[in-house]
């Protein structure tokens, strides 16, 4: 995996809420595996393309770090993807946020612990490329 790689997965995990005083970021694995272990509601979007992941459930001083981060590519349009985290937040009763960072179309959300944040952008050829974090249970 190139450098720049981990350190774009690392700066998503470091930015998304949840983890408390813990820099849960700092112990990610990377490996593809991680992607499979998304929290069911929050699944990789079907029939994407895994560029890269990594996650930890270690156990620290002041609690367990379970993060989850996953890149990858669709064919499918930007808002088409947005919808289904939407969607499937406001299922699982999200306290939902949305808003632009620098070309990003960010939706994120908090419940009970638990935090995902989708990063969301269209890239060269037509394709919507994302980040998405998810931490807690």
């Amino acid at each position: 995996m190139p450098p720049e790689a981990a350190l774009s997965v690392a700066a998503r995990a470091a930015s998304t809420p949840g983890a408390g005083n813990r820099d849960c970021a700092a112990l990610a694995q990377f490996s593809a595996s991680w992607a499979a272990r998304m929290p069911a509601a929050f699944p990789v979007y079907p029939r994407a393309a895994v560029h890269e992941a990594a996650g930890t459930d270690a156990i620290v001083e002041g609690g367990q770090c379970r993060l989850r981060v996953v890149n990858f590519t669709t064919p499918v349009s930007l808002d088409d993807v947005l919808d289904f985290y939407y969607t499937r937040a406001m299922a699982e009763q999200f306290t939902l946020q949305r808003i632009m960072q620098g070309s990003d179309h960010v939706l994120g959300g908090v419940r009970q612990g638990r935090s995902f944040m989708v990063f969301a952008r269209t890239s060269a050829g037509g394709q919507t490329s994302v980040d998405l974090v998810t931490t807690g249970g």
